[in-house]
């Protein structure tokens, strides 16, 4: 397989600064594939006017495509110092708007079905969890630029390093608490006991069909993707903690499959099920009832014998 050949790509030709050569063929590919998945997140961000997605995962696909781009400098010149900074600086950094997109998604989401099975009220999964990313970036961010600019001095390095571990763990708790929550309130949803007395306004849209579909297809993509951004995580925490001249930091294949293809698989779990199609739908199909509106036979939306059309 491609990404297992990749594991050869090491010896004479090994680069000084990844302990191997980037595979070139890999490193064309996930270029190719964040390029793809960023350009159509950004249109179906526009399309559903979910514009909240372009600044996280638009921004997350476009640093991953950069930093790919960097690696694949690197599979054609293996001692440039240049290249190897910017995609260890850039790489480390990328999923971490995507995670800012998975809390907001969730927060939405849960307006929809019932935000009173929720111990947080839907803003505060943005408010809190966002706040915490944000800090989480600018941790990873400060010691991805010490351990880069100071590459020859392996005391300053550690210190990046442990820096970088720092921002990492604080994600990781995060997003484990992010994860409490949401299993809690899927738990709480499906037993029927709620926080507090729901909003007798958007009660039915918790119990609605076509408003409950939607969201829970939305809540299993974010699900999913989360379990990948996770794994990634606690593999990078590993790979810093054992050092930039570790087993772990000069084994590509360890890389390519649990930094770049964990990513890449959430990127495109989001393309096909998009946050911003799906919550725009259960907006449409929540006002069609909420107003009253029928079909062109005259049935009301939301009616047994009627099907709510999609958007």
């Amino acid at each position: 397989m491609l990404f297992l050949e990749s594991a050869t790509a090491s010896g004479a030709d090994a680069s000084p600064f990844y302990g191997y050569t980037p595979t070139r063929s890999v490193c064309v590919l996930f270029v190719i594939l964040y390029l793809a998945s960023t350009l159509l997140h950004s249109w179906q961000a526009i399309r559903s006017r979910a514009l909240w997605l372009l600044p996280t995962v638009g921004l997350a696909g476009l640093l991953e495509f950069l930093g790919w781009i960097a690696r694949t400098k690197g599979s054609f010149d293996p001692a440039s110092k240049m290249s190897f900074i910017i995609q260890s600086s850039v790489l480390v950094l990328a999923p971490t708007p995507f995670v800012g997109a998975l809390f907001i998604a969730f927060g939405r989401a849960t307006k929809h079905t019932g935000s009173e099975y929720s111990r947080l009220k839907p803003r505060l999964y943005s408010r809190i969890f966002l706040t915490c990313d944000i800090i989480s970036l600018f941790i990873q961010g400060g010691g991805g630029g010490i351990s880069a600019t100071s590459m020859d001095d392996p005391a300053k390095a550690r210190l990046g390093s442990n820096i970088i571990i720092a921002g990492l763990v604080f994600q990781l708790i995060s997003i484990t608490i992010f994860c409490y929550l949401a299993g809690e309130y899927a738990y709480r949803r499906s037993r029927n006991e709620p926080f507090r007395t729901p909003d007798a306004e958007l009660s039915w849209r918790a119990s609605y069909s076509a408003v409950v579909g939607p969201m829970r297809k939305l809540m299993i993509a974010l699900w999913v993707c989360t379990a990948l951004i996770y794994i990634r995580s606690i593999y990078r925490l590993i790979e810093f903690a054992d050092g930039f001249s570790g087993t772990i930091a000069h084994t590509q294949v360890l890389f390519n499959v649990f930094d770049g293809l964990m990513v890449t698989l959430a990127m495109l779990t989001l393309n096909a099920v998009h946050p911003g199609m799906l919550l725009r739908e259960a907006d449409v199909a929540g006002t069609r009832y909420a107003t009253g509106m029928t079909d062109r036979h005259g049935r009301r939306y939301g009616d047994a014998s009627t099907k709510p059309l999609s958007p």
